[in-house]
């Protein structure tokens, strides 16, 4: 359990990937009570992609099907707002139409309610958001606000660095060395390796010297987990 800031800070530090970092997230927002939340992309106030949701059981499906983006209170206020706000403020400065209405009570019913959003403005109309939301009919607790925001604030610019430390590990491999690593991570033997991609096993050794003082590691092992851990190469 995430116990502060401080805490989440420390940790996210030392985390590599954006799964393991979102997970650590999910784990401090529902520390602070709050059982669901989603990472979401918007362009003129429409939602143009989800890297990552935690909803009920259903609830994802039905605010796609009902095309509920379009009418979303908060996915609508989210383009003006330069800072945290809750969801009972994006419906108090919208003059709600009756779908709207329906759209906020269906939500209730299926575990979607009293929610803050942090945004996250990019180039343009873009406008990132991370929203968290109770799923239980309790309320969220006022005092705690500022830490929630300094916990997605901090998730937000580690996301930043491990995409950045990503990029830059894996923008120095020539294609043969990326070949070979995803090879290696096959567990075939240079020899294999050279057998496979019709170049002599002396290549296969060189390619995989160069991967191992690029990625900054000690052998192929590592330079194999450095590769998944970077998306250089895939599970």
């Amino acid at each position: 359990m995430i116990a502060s800031i401080e805490d989440f800070i420390s940790t996210s530090a030392s985390i590599s990937t954006a799964q393991a970092l979102r997970d650590l997230y999910l784990e401090a927002v529902e520390s602070e009570g709050y059982q669901n939340a989603v990472f979401a992309r918007t362009r003129d106030r429409r939602v143009v992609d989800i890297p990552w949701m935690k909803f009920p059981a259903g609830y994802a499906e039905s605010y796609v099907a009902n095309g509920w983006d379009q009418i979303d209170p908060v996915v609508h206020f989210v383009n003006s707002a330069r800072r945290p706000f809750a969801w009972a403020q994006a419906c108090e400065a919208t003059k709600l139409t009756g779908r709207q209405k329906k759209f906020l009570a269906d939500c209730r019913d299926m575990g979607v309610h009293s929610g803050i959003t942090i945004p996250l403005h990019g180039p343009g109309t873009d406008v990132d958001l991370i929203s968290i939301s109770l799923r239980d009919e309790k309320q969220a607790r006022p005092d705690r606000l500022a830490v929630i925001y300094g916990l997605t604030y901090q998730y937000r610019l580690r996301l930043s660095e491990i995409i950045e430390e990503r990029r830059h590990c894996g923008q120095d491999l020539t294609a043969k060395e990326i070949e070979c690593l995803r090879w290696c991570k096959e567990g075939k033997t240079n020899w294999e390796i050279g057998e496979i991609l019709s170049i002599s096993e002396k290549t296969v050794e060189f390619h995989l010297s160069n991967t191992i003082r690029k990625l900054g590691v000690s052998n192929r092992i590592t330079a194999v987990v450095k590769g998944i851990q970077t998306g250089i190469i895939s599970i």
